[in-house]
């Protein structure tokens, strides 16, 4: 499977606790996992209101879709690789 980068840009994000972008995360995450799909880890910034999501997927469409299921807005998803 291919890795996905969600990208979400939000006021809405900006006005989250901490709790509640974990509990976004991992109600995503179960989502996700219900459509073969494994979201592995997510970095989020509450001050500047911005989130990105690391998916492994087949595809950026069963990303969106993920999303969708669950009513996270979603502003991109783009095909990533990693380095380490």
């Amino acid at each position: 499977m291919a890795q996905f980068l969600g990208v979400h840009k939000s006021t809405d994000i900006g006005v989250m606790t901490d709790q509640q972008a974990v509990d976004g995360f991992n109600k995503y995450k179960e989502a996700a996992s219900k459509m073969g799909l494994n979201a592995t880890h997510a970095h989020y910034s509450l001050e500047k209101g911005f989130a990105y999501c690391i998916t492994e997927a087949e595809s950026a469409d069963k990303v969106r879709e993920a999303h969708a299921s669950v009513d996270i807005p979603l502003e991109d998803v783009i095909e990533v690789k990693t380095v380490s």
